[in-house]
């Protein structure tokens, strides 16, 4: 179920995220943009990626994770437990959880096969700081799904920090098996398994 959603949210990240300028750049462009210039990177690069699978994490990782904010989200999923850490294991978690999360999209895109995927009208506006953009996804058979991105801006424009597919939150779900292994082995050990999964899909 968790490798399902993960795919479904990500696979919807190349046309839902992007670095946004709130004064100059409306969100709905952004988004449109990013997922332009990463379906016609996967094109271009099919061969490529063919022989070398590790160019589509290189490609991912340049266009579209740039617009994520890694750190709130590590915070979030790890919850009390990010207090409780040092600031190595902080720095170590947030970089295996990024490259988990480079590694899933990077398989759900070698399946995309022209989904339609389409911006809803306007965001919803919080407090100025913060937005939901809205997407939803028409796969080829079954009901659309709805893949919302919430996002935040700070110094360096808008940036995501958790993404919904049909109000499931990513990071909810996360934070619930992040909590479970860690009461269970530690901070540690949870680190090292995200190492080794993260290194048995692929060589950094």
């Amino acid at each position: 179920m968790m490798k399902r959603m993960i795919a479904i949210c990500l696979l919807g990240l190349m046309l839902g995220s992007g670095s946004i300028q709130a004064a100059v750049t409306p969100p709905q462009d952004v988004v449109q943009d990013t997922s332009t210039r990463m379906i016609d990177a996967l094109r271009k690069n099919r061969a490529v990626i063919d022989r070398e699978p590790g160019r589509l994490y290189d490609l991912v990782d340049q266009i579209v994770l740039p617009n994520f904010d890694f750190e709130l989200m590590s915070r979030w999923v790890l919850g009390r437990a990010w207090q409780q850490a040092s600031p190595d294991q902080r720095r170590r978690f947030t970089e295996e959880f990024r490259t988990l999360l480079v590694r899933t999209y990077a398989k759900a895109l070698l399946e995309y096969s022209g989904e339609d995927i389409r911006l809803l009208p306007q965001p919803t506006v919080g407090d100025g700081s913060e937005v939901t953009v809205k997407t939803e996804v028409r796969l080829k058979a079954g009901r659309p799904i709805q893949i919302n991105y919430s996002m935040h801006l700070n110094n360096d424009g808008w940036k995501v920090y958790d993404v919904k597919v049909d109000g499931v939150s990513l990071v909810t779900n996360y934070r619930s098996t992040f909590a479970n292994q860690i009461r269970a082995n530690g901070m540690d050990s949870v680190i090292a398994d995200l190492q080794q999964r993260n290194t048995a899909q692929g060589s950094r």
